[in-house]
């Protein structure tokens, strides 16, 4: 009997046969393969969940493929600077060579000595490897990378979910000190905006406060409503009905997929959901509510709690509504909240009101 093989995946920054493409990697990768462009450097940002990862994913893995190409995956808790130079100093090569250093001195010589005699000059040869040499960390990134540059090799480094260290400010701060010189160096980060925000502060760091910046938002219900319909083996009106239940978050596009494909035959989409729904609420929506201040949970209440997210209902509940501005470019800014509908806040997360209702006092 063979084995039916789940194309969907809750692996972040994995999609498998189930991506839909977005546009995003293809526009980085073309600017950082174009000699006309000067983009050097992307910030993918979005809500958990949002496919910031795969899009991340995607452009790493491709330029990997290119042999012109150096790509280094770093982690934002790791010891970023000196993974990035181990990494770097492990290429073949560019591995240091040994180096001649030549030491000369007089020396008076009585009656003969190996063959000399007289006062003459002496001169010693020791030969040592360029590492026994003491360097600051920076110093030696940047020699590596002058080096791989020489030999027309473009150097990429990527962080998933990066947020605000010591040691990635430095890294960030090194990376700026190339670019501006010229090198072929190019920085790719995903994160929430709220952790790429902290970078602002670092007078150092302006090149990546200024850097563009792509939103992983929706994706396009006509893509997923022809990939439904591909890998699942269903009509047009049935991929529609999934379709809307994810209210086209990249998550939920994965997880109920994935939970249709293993349905039973009996199973309808109704069935489906109370487990869509639990996954939901601790894979996703845990974290996102974790991040929020009590403010912004107040207001998120507020919101759900509210006759169709209508602006005067949301501060008639609030218990300061002059605060209502404030609250609303934060939660805005983190992309739970939707304020393109002009008078009127939404939240688009499938069934998060339910998360917040069941949830959203603890």
């Amino acid at each position: 009997m063979s084995i039916r093989i789940d194309p969907f995946t809750r692996t972040p920054g994995l999609a498998g046969k189930a991506y839909i493409d977005t546009g995003i990697a293809d526009t980085i990768i073309a600017n950082f393969k174009s000699n006309d462009s000067g983009k050097h450097v992307y910030k993918i940002t979005g809500l958990r969940g949002s496919g910031k990862s795969v899009e991340y994913g995607k452009v790493m893995q491709s330029l990997k493929e290119e042999k012109d190409w150096l790509v280094y995956n770093l982690s934002a808790a790791g010891n970023t600077v000196s993974t990035f130079l181990s990494l770097l100093s492990g290429e073949d090569f560019l591995r240091a060579h040994e180096r001649t250093i030549e030491k000369s001195f007089r020396a008076s010589i009585g009656g003969s000595m190996i063959g000399a005699s007289g006062e003459g000059s002496i001169k010693i040869t020791n030969t040592q490897d360029d590492n026994t040499f003491p360097k600051t960390d920076e110093a030696l990134i940047i020699r590596l990378i002058e080096k791989a540059n020489k030999q027309n090799y473009k150097i990429l480094v990527g962080i998933d979910d990066i947020s605000k260290t010591a040691d990635t400010v430095k890294l960030l701060s090194i990376i700026g000190s190339m670019i501006v010189v010229g090198a072929e160096l190019y920085l790719i980060v995903t994160g929430l905006s709220e952790n790429i925000e902290e970078f602002s502060s670092e007078k150092n760091l302006t090149f990546f406060k200024r850097a563009d910046s792509i939103e992983a938002s929706v994706l396009n219900k006509y893509d997923i409503v022809a990939r439904y319909q591909t890998l699942l083996g269903i009509d047009a009106a049935e991929a529609r009905k999934i379709e809307k239940a994810t209210n086209d978050y990249a998550y939920a596009y994965q997880v109920l997929g994935s939970l249709y494909f293993d349905k039973k035959g009996n199973q309808t989409l109704e069935d489906l959901i109370p487990t869509f729904e639990n996954i939901m609420f601790k894979d996703s929506y845990d974290m996102i509510w974790k991040t929020l201040t009590e403010g912004e949970k107040e207001m998120v209440r507020c919101i759900c709690r509210s006759k169709n997210g209508q602006i005067d209902d949301i501060k008639a509940q609030m218990k300061n509504p002059s605060s209502y501005n404030v609250f609303r470019n934060k939660l805005i800014n983190k992309h739970l909240v939707n304020g393109s509908k002009r008078g009127y806040l939404q939240i688009d997360l499938p069934r998060f009101q339910n998360f917040v209702e069941l949830w959203g006092d603890d």
